[in-house]
């Protein structure tokens, strides 16, 4: 076998898996003490086994350096309520759960102790793996590190930062997440600062809460073809044109196997032939004549008229009697001047 040319040393991977260490460092700078009391959970508080209680055989920590590493029954493990992921294909828990049976476990699952559950586990990575071996019954339990100093809140930003190294991840999964870290007080400036996501990208994600259900079920089922950008243009003909129209391009667009510029367009097409608001009408009239022009918009009359020279006086005297009818004299304050040219 040839050994490892300097470009191949060189080559980085296209997923570059983040470490657990990295990782939870991650996990803790995102948890901010300004979020206590904010939590669906009570507080936190580290879980510490007790000296003379040994633990069940299920659960009994293996000696592997400091990390507390077991074999826990998936029937102990629990749902985070900050998850960073939500969904779930049928397709993709069939392919893990295939994986598991035909390789085995080759990574641990990370959880903390259940903070209202004595005895019980909280997921903060490798729910995938969980449900996939529910859904399918391939194991019955699984190694997993247990993080005895991790929040709920800190597990779920735990679980996010190694997903981000998974091509599963997806933008539904990040919308849902963010929209859990909003409710729990968190700016857009500051989830931008602990995803390396721009305040302008974070937006776009914001277009998934505006769809309807009917197209939200439709992208659950092919996450990986709708990001963010997408839903933007689904929520804007979602909400101008007409939410059957959104779900009908989504449902083709997900199952024919179209471009994204195919998608683009469309939504562009619909949207250009939303139809416009009415512009008011102008009221008016106009009278032409020979010798000039009577305009009237409302109630308001402007005349231009070019009389004769030898008719000036009779048509003078005849404004001068339409206007003492209609016309409304000056206040006191205002007397009528006379205006030349």
């Amino acid at each position: 076998m040839n050994a490892p040319t300097a470009t191949d040393k060189a080559a980085k991977p296209k997923h570059q898996r983040m470490g657990v260490s990295e990782a939870m460092d991650l996990a803790a700078k995102a948890h901010q003490p300004s979020l206590s009391g904010r939590s669906l959970l009570p507080e936190f508080k580290p879980f510490t086994p007790a000296a003379d209680t040994e633990p069940s055989e299920p659960t009994k920590p293996a000696a592997e350096g400091n990390r507390d590493i077991r074999t826990v029954l998936l029937e102990l493990i629990d749902e985070n309520p900050y998850a960073p992921r939500e969904v779930y294909s049928p397709e993709v828990l069939r392919e893990r759960a295939e994986s598991l049976r035909a390789n085995g476990q080759y990574e641990v699952i990370h959880i903390i102790p259940h903070p209202e559950r004595p005895g019980r586990f909280m997921i903060a990575d490798g729910w995938t793996r969980v449900t996939a071996c529910r859904a399918h019954k391939v194991l019955d339990a699984l190694a997993a590190q247990v993080h005895h100093d991790l929040s709920p809140l800190q597990a779920a930003w735990l679980g996010y930062n190694q997903n981000e190294s998974r091509e599963q991840h997806c933008d539904l999964d990040r919308a849902f997440f963010f929209d859990k870290m909003y409710a729990q007080g968190l700016t857009q400036s500051e989830i931008a600062k602990k995803t390396g996501i721009s305040q302008t990208q974070l937006s776009f994600y914001t277009a998934f809460r505006k769809l309807p259900e009917e197209t939200l079920q439709i992208i659950r089922l092919n996450p990986s073809r709708f990001p963010a950008y997408i839903a933007q243009n689904l929520a804007k003909v979602a909400r101008k044109v007409s939410e059957d129209k959104a779900s009908s391009l989504a449902s083709i667009y997900s199952s024919n196997g179209q471009s994204v510029n195919w998608m683009i367009n469309q939504c562009s097409l619909l949207l250009e032939k939303e139809p416009r608001s009415p512009q008011k009408q102008k009221v008016g009239k106009v009278f032409r004549y020979s010798n000039g022009v009577l305009r009237q918009k409302g109630a308001q009359f402007d005349l231009s008229i070019e009389i004769d020279e030898a008719d000036q006086e009779e048509f003078n005297k005849a404004l001068e009697a339409l206007l003492s009818k209609f016309a409304k004299h000056a206040a006191p304050s205002e007397p009528a001047t006379t205006e030349q040219e």
